[in-house]
Parts: structure tokens; sequence; C-alpha cells
């Protein structure tokens, strides 16, 4: 339990350093330094993807949407007050981009059927036998189809949850609900994937 405890505290601790890296990287940005604009993307462009792919459902929109977010940044730091962490308005930013470019596809119809098939956000360098690797990519193509046919509230708090590792507080803040609707959210998502994803592998 002392071990689990100490973890639990490293942990917090290493979250609570780049919380304040972020910040200090926040006013260098205000004051105009670009460089941290640059810093800021490198630090968090690799969770802002999988959010994005995971609600977009292609590469090339995700890194659309992933664009949008950070020239959002770039237009709206003067506003950001740090209420919550930058991580937090980063994620809200990026959801809500996403969110706001599927509709807009979804009034494309014809562009829409023009979907990528790749299935997985990032290559992955493994040791893994070719049949290992090949179920992988089924069961990631299976859980990245199922995910689409889930409403898109409770989509985004899943991935936000499940896959980004956020707490409920951090989702409940990016998705501007109460914890309670992000729990309930996500427990429908979780009931609904399970039923999905029992049909497409059996």
């Amino acid at each position: 339990m002392v071990g689990g405890r100490r973890q639990g505290d490293a942990a917090d601790e290493a979250a609570e350093r780049e919380t304040r890296r972020d910040a200090a990287l926040v006013d260098h940005l205000k004051k105009g330094d670009a460089k941290a604009l640059d810093e800021l993307y490198r630090r968090h462009r690799e969770a802002a993807y999988g959010i994005a792919y995971r609600l977009v459902g292609n590469r090339e929109d995700a890194l659309e949407v992933v664009q949008e977010a950070f020239i959002h940044v770039m237009r709206g730091i003067q506003t950001f007050r740090g209420q919550s962490s930058f991580r937090t308005w980063l994620y809200r930013i990026v959801t809500h981009a996403a969110l706001d470019y599927r509709r807009w596809r979804a009034l494309r119809v014809a562009d829409s059927l023009d979907s990528d098939t790749s299935t997985e956000p990032v290559a992955q360098a493994s040791d893994r036998s070719p049949q290992e690797a090949a179920a992988d990519r089924d069961l990631g193509a299976a859980i990245d189809k199922a995910l689409s046919n889930i409403s898109e509230k409770n989509r985004a708090a899943l991935i936000l949850f499940a896959i980004e590792g956020m707490p409920y507080k951090e989702v409940a803040d990016v998705l501007g609900i109460s914890i309670g609707t992000v729990m309930s959210r996500i427990f429908n998502a979780r009931q609904r994937l399970r039923e999905l994803l029992a049909t497409e592998i059996g």
C-alpha cells in the first residue's frame, strides 16, 4: 500500500511539474515568444492528435483539427486566464474543434464517402510476431469502428477518460459538464462499446 501511495504521489508531483512548465510557457507566449508556442505544441501534439483522431476518424482530418486548435491557441492566448490548466484548455479546444469538424463533414456527404482507410493513429515499432501485430490491428480497427458508432457526447467523454487518462474532474472541465454527467456518459459509452464489439468480433 505504501508503495502504491508513493507511486501516486510521484505521479501527482510529475503532473504538477508539467502544469507549472506549461504555465511558464503560456506566460512567455503572452509576451510574444513564438518559441513558447513551438514548445507547447511539441509537449501536447501527440495527445491532442489522439483525441482528434478518435473523434474524427482519420489522420488527415485529425491533423487539420490539431492545426486549427493550435491556431486558436495562438490567437486566443491573451484571453486564457489560467482558471484551468493549459492542458485542459487545449483539450477543450481540440474536442470542440473535432466535433465541429465532424458536423461540418456530415453536411458534405459526397466528401464523406472518400474515407481514410488507415486504422491506427501512430505507427508503433514492435518486436511482436506478424500474427500478433495483425491481431492488434484488427482489434484496433474494430474499436475505432465501434467508437464511431457511439454518440458524440458519450464518445468524447470515454476517449478523454479511458484513452487519454484524464480524471473525471478534468473531463468535466474540458466538456463543460458536471462530473455526474461525465460518469453517466462514460458508463453509457462503455455499455454501447461492449455491445458493438461483441457484434464486430464475436
